[in-house]
């Protein structure tokens, strides 16, 4: 029986099972009208794994919403810095760069442009408009990488709304079922033949959808962040995700804290002054 299975060759993310002896199969010849029957036949099960693949992330996710001005950024190194240096940074580096190692390894760091998260690709997740029983949405994934396709892309996003979710823009979408009873996992990739190729860093390096929402008034809100993905990942890697605290907040909630603060300084205040008093 064989040994040693690899898929896609080592060191690529991916473990294979022993080998395990099942049914021979059986095929038709060409003509369709006999059938063949294999000497044996072996099952290996091949599973992937993200941090045998890549000890930093690929993706990373920012946020917006119509209701705070700030945008919250990938994290800091999202992708790993340590190869900051080899980075493309200028229009001048882009061409020089660029234009001469269009045959190197696609792979290469030193083809994505420099940022602060240092991701090949970024997922944008904006909550653009609010209505009285829905709710809408925009997503836009931006390649950095100015060596590299992404073809038959894929981005699956966790939200406990996607089971609700009404009408996709630009995107097809299919809804993943991971429990029997909770639809909160949706795939999205590309229409075929218009963008189902995610184009190398440039001008036409994004592609862009937006989905309408139906509201589930018992848990619809857009406090603490419920209005932005629990996760995000692209073609298969889970993306770095900002903090809970960096998330756009309703400015309600930043004056009840502000208020809250202005109340203890007051409360200080009127301590001291009476412990000065007393002095």
């Amino acid at each position: 029986m064989p040994l040693n299975f690899t898929l896609l060759g080592p060191g690529l993310g991916y473990t294979c099972s022993g080998a395990k002896k099942v049914p021979s199969t059986v095929f038709l010849t060409p003509d369709g009208r006999r059938k063949t029957q294999a000497l044996m036949t072996w099952n290996v099960t091949c599973t992937y794994n993200q941090i045998l693949a890549s000890r930093y992330p690929s993706c990373c996710v920012s946020m917006s919403s119509f209701y705070n001005s700030t945008i919250t950024p990938c994290p800091s190194c999202s992708c790993g810095c340590q190869n900051n240096n080899n980075c493309i940074s200028g229009d001048a580096e882009i061409e020089s760069v660029v234009g001469k190692n269009r045959t190197r390894s696609r792979n290469s760091k030193a083809m994505i442009r420099c940022t602060n998260h240092m991701c090949p690709i970024r997922v944008h997740w904006h909550v653009k408009l609010n209505y009285k029983e829905y709710w809408r949405v925009k997503m836009t994934v931006t390649n950095f990488n100015y060596a590299m396709n992404y073809t038959q892309w894929t981005l699956v996003a966790q939200h406990p709304n996607l089971d609700n979710i009404t009408q996709v823009f630009s995107f097809e979408y299919k809804p993943l079922l991971p429990y029997k009873y909770t639809n909160d996992t949706g795939m999205f990739y590309g229409l075929k033949f218009y963008n189902d190729v995610l184009k190398e860093a440039g001008a036409d390096g994004n592609v862009q959808s937006e989905l309408i929402l139906r509201k589930d008034m018992s848990t619809f809100t857009f406090k603490q962040g419920w209005a932005f993905p629990r996760k995000i990942y692209f073609n298969g890697d889970e993306c770095a995700m900002p903090g809970p605290e960096e998330y756009p907040y309703l400015p309600n909630s930043a004056n009840s804290k502000l208020i809250s603060v202005s109340t203890m300084a007051s409360f200080l205040l009127l301590v001291f002054a009476n412990l000065l008093g007393m002095i």
